[in-house]
């Protein structure tokens, strides 16, 4: 299972990569910079996006639910006992199986119904749907107005920090070995600030940016669209972790037979109301001018089947296999992972237009020593 345990990890961090270099394609900004004024040359502008992007995201969900046997396979390891019918056959099986009453018969329990139980699973559906919202349409905001390096580092940084904390605080994850873990993250976070401080000192000695001869201040033309980006992709990330505690804590303490009818269920409902949620901020007066910008060019379907094929989809099954077969806290070291391999992704495909400097590699260093740490840390044994 350990082999298993390394490829779905892998698949988390690869498949979100290609997810995020997919998006921001179709979301990100042409824009270029006057070398002369460093001020931002803007091309043909495309009307916004975001919010239909985030919905595409969401109606991608249904694709999965013809395979939802196969992404919850692994509840299907119990069987439930075979009900036997009143009759000879159950008196002849009377005294000889079921005189042990020891030893424990599964018996599925009924479902529950009722107006109440509606009313509670509606309640619980529309508090995921708007925490879900929140995190998908923030993130394709950020892609629009920043790098997808800066979202990247931002991201998943809020996912590893409020996910471990209300792991913790709401009894989901194991309580082994916290304060230890603990200092070890605080490493973790503070590799990754250092790694975002020296992000703008990397790109001014690349040539990215420059300084103003008369303020001797840094020009960055993009300055607030990265401080607008950075508010709203870290606020908005930060919904990740209410959506994940619920999942465990709400749909995976049914019986192993009950999981994949439930989360099939789940899965429907869940992207169906997060849209209509998302829909009254969809702009109709510039439908046209959307279609004719994405929708009728084959480059952005390219980019956007690239993106579901070796991004989402993937993904999804990754993240719920790895979450259900393993502790529900090794999933964060995956955020950690994501971050390192992006950084060695822009080093290796831009070698020419980037320079690193030496508490860059001292903060990348110890990053991956402590998710190196948290792996083993964490990962625990195998749910039963």
């Amino acid at each position: 299972m350990t082999t298993n345990m390394n490829v779905l990890w892998l698949a988390v961090v690869a498949t979100y990569m290609v997810q995020m270099r997919f998006f921001a394609r179709i979301v990100g900004r042409d824009q270029s910079i006057n070398e002369a004024t460093q001020e931002i040359q803007e091309g043909h502008v495309k009307p916004g996006f975001t919010v239909h992007l985030a919905i595409l995201y969401l109606a991608s969900w249904y694709f999965l639910i013809p395979f939802s046997n196969y992404i919850w396979s692994h509840n299907a390891l119990d069987t439930p006992a075979p009900v036997q019918e009143s009759g000879s056959s159950a008196s002849f099986n009377e005294g000889t199986e079921l005189d042990d009453m020891s030893v424990p018969v599964p018996v599925l329990r009924a479902a529950p119904s009722g107006f109440a139980h509606h009313v509670r699973y509606f309640m619980k559906i529309l508090a995921m749907s708007f925490f879900l919202a929140i995190v998908v349409v923030t993130y394709t905001l950020g892609l629009h107005l920043s790098p997808e390096f800066d979202i990247t580092l931002i991201q998943n940084c809020a996912f590893f920090e409020i996910t471990t904390l209300l792991y913790g605080v709401c009894n989901v994850s194991r309580n082994k070995h916290v304060f230890r873990n603990f200092l070890i993250m605080m490493l973790a976070v503070l590799s990754i600030l250092v790694v975002s401080y020296t992000n703008a000192t990397c790109m001014l000695l690349s040539g990215k940016l420059s300084v103003n001869k008369e303020t001797k201040e840094v020009n960055d033309p993009w300055l607030f669209d990265r401080l607008k980006a950075g508010l709203i992709t870290g606020l908005g990330s930060l919904a990740i972790g209410p959506f994940a505690v619920w999942c465990n804590q709400w749909f995976e303490q049914r019986h192993r037979v009950e999981k994949i009818a439930a989360n099939r269920r789940n899965m429907f409902w869940i992207p169906t109301v997060s849209i209509c949620l998302l829909l009254p901020f969809v702009k109709t007066q510039q439908l046209p001018e959307v279609w004719d910008a994405y929708y009728s060019s084959p480059k952005f379907w390219m980019h956007l089947v690239g993106a579901l094929v070796f991004g989402v989809w993937p993904n999804f099954v990754a993240v719920v296999k790895l979450n259900a077969l393993y502790p529900n806290e090794f999933i964060t070291t995956a955020n950690l992972g994501v971050i390192i391999v992006t950084g060695l992704f822009e080093w290796i495909c831009q070698s020419g237009q980037t320079v690193i400097v030496r508490w860059e590699v001292i903060s990348y260093l110890f990053l991956t020593l402590c998710t190196i740490f948290l792996y083993f840390s964490l990962r625990g044994p195998v749910k039963a």
